[in-house]
């Protein structure tokens, strides 16, 4: 439930992302002018799949980041003092497999073409 009334944000992001894709196949626009539309397309997009999905993420590896670290309020700053610190060992096997899950899960924010 909302106060809010329609059109959601939701809504909103998605007209004015479908807007922006039919401008970009447009005619009527030079090709300078539909590379700007692509990137304020990209930038939108990310923001749409980060309102999706960012808030589950970053539940997940708030989690997994605190039983890693051995505290609670994890944060990607504790987790890089604590390797500059030398308190994880950089070919920790456990080490790799997290930061390469968090990056698996930011590629699908930014980009999910660049997992293909």
């Amino acid at each position: 439930m909302s106060v809010f009334d329609r059109p959601t944000s939701k809504e909103l992001l998605e007209a004015v992302i479908d807007f922006i894709s039919t401008e970009i196949k447009s005619d009527s626009h030079p090709a300078n002018k539909k590379f700007k539309f692509q990137i304020v397309l990209n930038v939108l997009n990310i923001v749409k799949r980060e309102d999706e999905s960012g808030e589950e993420i970053n539940k997940k590896f708030t989690e997994l980041g605190s039983n890693f670290i051995g505290k609670n309020g994890f944060t990607i700053e504790r987790l890089s003092q604590k390797i500059r610190d030398k308190e994880f060992d950089h070919e920790n096997i456990d080490l790799v497999d997290f930061l390469y899950e968090l990056t698996e899960e930011k590629i699908k924010i930014d980009n999910p073409k660049y997992r293909k």
